[in-house]
């Protein structure tokens, strides 16, 4: 067969079974004949090499499916509401959404600081929500996947401190030895946290079973798959993305963990049921009948790419969990106490000096009239033990402010409401993080706002003070007293962002 013509048959093929646009020229389309891989670049770079009728004919099919495919993810249920800007109202940005979150504290420099930094983070997305989409791989069948565990066998493995929780590396590769991702493709070394792909070559002897799936699937093994928070921040964005992205049939080869099944079953049982298996650290996995799709994100933290990954993952959790309430009577002010026996990685507010910030809380909502239920939420019941999901839910998406700590309790505005209609709907959060002097808590200017910028939140941040250490901190009353004005007092929400 020509060249022309196994293109033409490749396009056929790329577009029956990913109905998603790509970019393609004929003398680089590979062939599923020989065993190879196909690789789909950037949504964002599409642009196909029209050399005949029937490459246009092929090339419209497939973004016409692709275009189908993204709207029916980012509908609500009833069909109203499509995708729009969560972010600007009429032609203003709104206020704390770009490029950082607003900062409260009497120091310019501090502030100066804080903004330098979050612009440099941004790598020149500062002034936008939507980073270009990771790349991604379809590997043909026999296919294998696998993310590895050195724990019990440190001192065999080239890089000894993996552990699939908070040192992740993964491989995918095709019966014939071909990777998913080899060292030409990557931007990192071996041993850079960022880097999640590496050669299966150097850990395939840690294999300790396999299994073998029929059909398409698609893999993700994201950052600490234990944990409650980086679950929703660090690895369900991207498992919605890929959602949205592959054909509806695609089963899903996602870590085994106890966490990561009790959320993804609450946000969509018939998911977690119908098309995901779990598979187990050093377990390979084989792809056999159908592809294997697998994409490699430029950071842990995923949430850098902003509304591109959080968007499909609102939408999701939307169209099983739709509840709304527009009622100011009905809602939250939940203020987030780390004073509990399941709370690790320190950060507890003082307890007297906890009581003073309520205080405060509780006065600003009667000098402006407030007439939500203020809430105290540790994750916990009375008794210690954690309150069920459906629990903590209610209280999130009922928020209009959330208030507190860094920490995986404040995750929990994953559950806010995803659509406001405006920037003055959004729910504000008020988050205390480490600041220039206070290293010793937490890495500097660590927060939510970097992590889940992708969430239509009014973003609010003051530092502790220097007198806070690991386990015990303390916030500057004055700078909280003026972000709590700031908030609440006179409508600043339609200023647009410098």
């Amino acid at each position: 067969m020509n060249i022309m013509a196994r293109s033409i048959l490749l396009v056929g093929k790329t577009a029956k079974a990913f109905g998603q646009s790509i970019a393609v020229s004929v003398e680089k389309l590979p062939l599923t004949s020989t065993g190879r891989m196909i690789r789909r670049p950037n949504t964002a770079r599409m642009r196909c090499v029209l050399l005949t009728t029937i490459f246009v004919i092929g090339c419209i099919t497939i973004h016409e499916r692709g275009v189908k495919r993204y709207l029916m993810h980012d509908a609500a249920k009833d069909g109203e509401l499509q995708m729009k800007p969560t972010y600007f109202d009429k032609e203003h940005v709104c206020a704390n959404a770009l490029p950082y979150a607003k900062m409260h504290d009497p120091r310019e420099e501090e502030v100066a600081v804080f903004r330098d930094v979050h612009i440099e983070r941004a790598g020149g997305m500062a002034d936008s929500f939507d980073k270009v989409p990771p790349e991604y791989v379809a590997l043909p069948p026999g296919s294998n996947v696998a993310c590895w565990d050195c724990s019990s066998r440190s001192g065999e493995c080239m890089n000894p401190t993996i552990n699939a929780r908070n040192v992740v590396k993964c491989s995918g590769w095709t019966s014939g030895g071909d990777e998913a991702f080899g060292d030409d493709d990557e931007d990192y070394w071996e041993g850079d946290p960022r880097r999640i792909w590496v050669s299966y070559k150097e850990y395939e002897f840690l294999g300790t079973k396999r299994t073998v799936i029929h059909g398409d699937a698609a893999a993700f093994f994201g950052f600490f798959p234990t944990n409650f928070g980086h679950c929703l921040h660090d690895n369900f964005p991207m498992v919605a993305w890929l959602k949205s992205v592959v054909p509806e049939h695609t089963k899903f080869l996602l870590p085994n963990t106890a966490m990561y099944k009790k959320l993804l079953t609450f946000i969509d049982p018939s998911f977690v049921e119908n098309r995901v298996y779990f598979f187990d650290a050093n377990e390979i996995v084989t792809v056999e009948g159908g592809t294997l799709t697998v994409a490699k994100a430029d950071s842990l933290i995923v949430g850098e790419y902003g509304n591109t990954l959080f968007r499909p993952l609102r939408h999701w959790i939307f169209e099983n969990h739709p509840e709304y309430y527009p009622e100011e009577e009905d809602r939250h002010i939940v203020f987030y106490t780390r004073d509990g026996p399941h709370t690790e990685h320190g950060r507890v507010l003082e307890l007297q000096h906890e009581q003073d910030v309520l205080a405060l809380i509780r006065s600003a909502m009667e000098k402006y009239n407030r007439k939500e239920k203020l809430v105290i939420f540790s994750g916990q019941d009375g008794a210690g033990n954690i309150l069920p999901l459906e629990e903590q839910f209610d209280t999130f998406r009922r928020a209009s402010t959330i208030i507190g700590p860094h920490g995986s309790g404040l995750a929990n505005n994953i559950w806010t409401y995803p659509f406001p209609k405006d920037c003055n709907e959004r729910v504000q959060m008020l988050e205390f993080i480490s600041g220039s002097d206070t290293d010793e808590v937490q890495s500097r200017y660590n927060g939510y706002y970097w992590v889940m910028r992708g969430m239509p939140i009014d973003w609010h941040q003051v530092v502790y003070t220097p007198d806070s250490s690991f386990y015990t901190t303390y916030i500057d009353l004055d700078a909280f007293q003026e972000a709590l004005d700031d908030m609440w007092g006179p409508d600043k929400s339609l200023i647009e962002a410098q």
